[in-house]
């Protein structure tokens, strides 16, 4: 690697143990640290309907979630939603908008699995069709109304599936000890939606109103 005269290079640098870091690189042992899978979602909302996809498979099947998946190893996550949303609903994604990470360590049974969720709308609306792990991919008509509850809301939503109302609960609060600014959400009870999409859904409501 060229650099000025007499200016030490990335490559002549070397760390306590004397490797370059092309030579701490080829030895690094990645399996000392855990390494969690990602994932991304992706929340359509159009017309007072969400888009929803019911789970063909493990686990939550039968349930209601966004379209989404995993990330592969080569792709970023904006490609990966752009990606999963074709596979599974034939829709082109547009103004993709990525929103806060869902990183509980049990938000998902399987092992510990980060999801990086996007706001988005189509290009294509006309053209959507079920497809990948999806048993179906459809607009469900949904409404929601949020309550004071102290600094924070309530979010009391639901959700139209067939002639069935399926409706449950987010609350919205605040860290008491003020060292996270930002509101956490929390589902309480029963819900038609998969895992964590219910909070996923309140906070995208929120960031969709401001």
């Amino acid at each position: 690697m060229c650099g000025v005269k007499g200016e030490t290079t990335m490559d002549e640098i070397r760390d306590e143990n004397g490797l370059t870091e092309a030579e701490y690189i080829a030895t690094y042992d990645a399996s000392r640290f855990e390494r969690p899978s990602v994932t991304v979602d992706i929340i359509m909302i159009k017309d007072g309907k969400v888009l929803l996809i019911k789970r063909a498979r493990h686990p939550s099947l039968g349930k209601l979630a966004f379209p989404g998946g995993f990330v592969d190893p080569n792709e970023t996550v904006y490609t990966a939603a752009a990606r999963e949303l074709y596979e599974e609903t034939g829709l082109k994604a547009v103004g993709l908008r990525e929103i806060n990470v869902a990183s509980e360590p049990s938000r998902d049974p399987r092992t510990r699995i980060i999801t990086v969720p996007f706001i988005a709308s189509a290009s294509n609306y006309e053209e959507m069709k079920a497809g990948d792990d999806a048993a179906s991919a459809q607009w469900y008509p949904f409404s929601y109304r949020k309550t004071k509850l102290g600094a924070g809301e309530i979010y009391e939503i639901s959700i139209v599936d067939g002639s069935e109302r399926k409706s449950f609960k987010v609350v919205k609060s605040y860290d008491k000890s003020g060292v996270v600014a930002d509101p956490i959400y929390k589902q309480t009870g029963n819900s038609p939606l998969a895992g964590d999409h219910a909070e996923i859904l309140a906070r995208a409501l929120d960031i969709i109103e401001a």
